[in-house]
């Protein structure tokens, strides 16, 4: 049997695979349950969400296709042809409707497995101060709920909000954000409309953020975690040489957090 080539998905997991055998003793740390937790979760997550976005581009908008094609045939033989015609009905709203709800479907997805995901580390780190989330927010000034502040997620969040709530209408909800780029000059009085290409294109640009956002989260964590170490350690107990090796290795990894946010941000 031949050997398949890897589709964009495959190539997704094998990328993530790779960097989490970066980790030193990659395969041995792996039996511990904790971190085989997370492990299985991101990658479980991803695919959840390469599902869903599938799922709108190979069914719903098809789906919806075929319905306003079947449409337009009745209402162009129908014996109330004119009435339509009055009424100015477009039948091309069920499929901009449903591209709009894909927005909403896949961004759904993502934003429960960013929150889950700091929900776990939690779980497994144990007592902590404080819980990852509000630390991102103390310590770096970072919420990974702040979709505004990643251009590629405002977007496909923005849509998203527009939808569930503006009935579509391209109307900011919080007027201390700003109007994604592509909206600048978009009436507010009229309906977001994206294709297909476009809804696939605004997508791939969210799921690309996935990594970088795990990046900074999982900085943060392990940030988290030597400060924690650090604080325990009594004067008594403590190695000079290693609270100087906690010490670097706490600077080094908050200089990429930083570096990583700023990035982010862009």
């Amino acid at each position: 049997m031949k050997n398949k080539k890897p589709n964009k998905l495959d190539q997704f997991i094998l990328t993530l695979a790779s960097e989490f055998a970066k980790i030193p003793d990659y395969e041995k740390k792996m039996q511990d349950a904790d971190l085989k937790k997370i492990h299985t979760f991101v990658s479980v997550g991803i695919l959840s969400i390469h599902d869903a976005a599938n799922l709108v581009i190979n069914s719903f908008i098809p789906a919806a296709n075929k319905s306003v094609f079947e449409t337009k045939t009745m209402i162009q033989h129908s014996m109330f042809k004119n009435i339509f015609d009055e009424l100015d009905y477009d039948p091309n709203t069920t499929q901009q409707e449903t591209i709009r709800l894909g927005y909403v479907f896949v961004f759904h997805k993502f934003e429960v497995f960013v929150n889950q995901l700091m929900e776990i580390m939690d779980e497994t780190a144990g007592e902590a101060p404080f819980c990852l989330k509000k630390y991102c927010k103390s310590k770096f000034g970072f919420n990974a709920n702040d979709w505004f502040r990643n251009s590629a997620v405002h977007l496909v969040n923005f849509i998203s909000n527009c939808t569930k709530h503006q009935d579509g209408l391209c109307r900011l909800g919080n007027p201390a954000y700003s109007l994604p780029h592509e909206f600048m000059n978009h009436s507010p009085d009229k309906k977001i409309v994206r294709t297909t290409q476009q809804f696939r294109a605004d997508i791939k640009a969210l799921t690309d953020m996935i990594k970088p956002l795990i990046d900074i989260i999982t900085g943060i964590f392990v940030f988290r975690t030597v400060e924690t170490a650090m604080t325990m350690l009594t004067d008594d107990l403590a190695d000079p040489m290693f609270n100087a090796s906690l010490t670097l290795l706490k600077a080094q990894q908050e200089a990429v957090i930083n570096i990583n946010i700023t990035r982010y941000q862009l």
